[in-house]
Parts: structure tokens; sequence; C-alpha cells
């Protein structure tokens, strides 16, 4: 597998799916989970720890922004010029998309793990694919 193939695997395409499988698997809100699955919940969301609130809740968010963030910033590294403006562009989508949610309520979910969970994703993501390409 080439160099490229391997990064859009391991930072665009596995985040996607550990995302879904996070939100699929323990989102007790989810309709697919409720379609399925009509038993009680075993333990109800306040029962949760703050972390594990945080990795059910934020953690899907987070892998959608790492893998977002990566594949623009992996398509960015395969270009023969750097765009200076790029980084700026993905932060203010990425929070802006979730500052979006707090406007439209009654279809979406909010609060402020999410926005904390798509900056680090940022930051990382940034960090690790700068990085790589930066070495060649």
């Amino acid at each position: 597998m080439s160099r490229i193939g391997k990064q859009f695997f391991f930072y665009v395409l596995l985040p996607l799916i550990i995302g879904y499988f996070i939100y699929f698997f323990f989102r007790p809100d989810y309709w697919f989970v409720q379609l399925i699955d009509k038993r009680e919940p075993i333990v109800t969301i306040h029962e949760l720890s703050l972390i594990e609130r945080i990795f059910i809740f934020s953690g899907s968010d987070y892998c959608w922004a790492f893998s977002f963030s990566s594949a623009l910033f992996i398509w960015e590294g395969t270009q023969h010029q750097r765009f200076r403006f790029l980084p700026v562009i993905v932060l203010i989508t990425l929070v802006g998309s979730e500052f979006i949610q707090h406007l439209l309520k009654s279809s979406f979910t909010w609060d402020w793990w999410d926005v904390v969970a798509a900056l680090l994703a940022f930051c990382l993501s940034l960090v690790l694919i700068r990085r790589n390409y930066e070495k060649k």
C-alpha cells in the first residue's frame, strides 16, 4: 500500500469507522439502537462517569473532526504548495458546525465537549499530518 493509502486508511477511514461504532454501539439515543434493542438500558446516562459520557457523546465527534481535518491536510500535502489559510478554514468549519447545532437545537445535540473534541482533533491532525509532510 502506498504512503498516501496508509495515511488515508489510518487518519481518515479508521477514525470514521471507530466513530461510527462509538455512535452505533454506545449511544442509547441513536434511533437504530432503539430500533434493534427494545430492552431498558442497564445503566442510565446519569449513572455514567464524566469520562464515560465524554467518550460516548463526544468520541464520535472527535473521530469525525480528526478524519475531516486529516483528509484535507493529506490532500494539501500531496499538492506542490502549501495553502496558507487551509488550517483556518478547517478550524472554522469544525467549530462552526458545532455552533450551528446550537442554533438548531430541535434536531441536533450540542455541548461544549463537542467543541473541545473538535479543537483537539484539529490540533492532533494538523501536527501529525504536517510533521509527516515536512519530513519529505
